[in-house]
């Protein structure tokens, strides 16, 4: 599955950006990731940083394609072992632009993989633990922000992501402040 939609992802942005060069534009981001929920009774705040492609489908409606890293500590340490999550989200969806001008909000949503991971390493009382666990979630992740426009090719890009990711038992949440800047391509 993740293959087949790995394979659509690419084709889709391959056709779109050798047909319409002048609509196209990417952003580099860092971003501060504040767990939500169960998640985050045990994860403290994330750090990470993405990269997202646009293709314009008219002045106001942009088709969105990002993949990220973030990673997670806990929020209280314990003695003799390190404890870690991470996630890399491969997402695709829509954002819509408000108004004309130098400063445009917008509101987003895209939908995705995330590839989820976990580490506990450590020694207690002459144990040695070493584990780690990948396993791979659908998610959504609404979204607002806003573009402010330094010149006709570059833009500040500052966005709010609520990400969702549908696990076991319950859902991961997580909160994503992104600011970075967008390039026309």
């Amino acid at each position: 599955m993740k293959k087949v939609f790995l394979v659509l992802f690419v084709a889709f942005f391959a056709v779109a950006f050798t047909n319409a060069q002048s609509k196209m534009a990417a952003s580099v981001q860092g971003t501060l990731s504040f767990p939500t929920g169960d998640f985050g009774d045990g994860a403290g705040t994330g750090f990470g940083a993405s990269g997202t492609f646009v293709y314009s489908v008219s002045p106001m409606l942009d088709v969105t394609g990002s993949v990220g890293y973030i990673k997670w500590g806990t929020k209280e340490s314990i003695p003799g072992y390190e404890v870690s999550f991470s996630d890399i989200p491969i997402l695709v969806g829509l954002r819509y632009t408000f108004g004309k001008g130098q400063f445009l909000p917008y509101g987003a949503a895209e939908v995705g993989l995330h590839m989820l991971s976990s580490s506990v390493k450590g020694d207690l009382f002459g144990f040695t633990v070493d584990e780690s666990s990948t396993e791979t979630k659908f998610g959504i992740a609404p979204g607002f922000g806003f573009l402010y426009k330094f010149n006709p090719k570059t833009a500040l890009d500052v966005n709010a992501k609520y990400n969702m990711i549908f696990t076991e038992g319950s859902s991961t949440t997580h909160l994503s402040v992104n600011v970075g800047v967008l390039f026309g391509l």
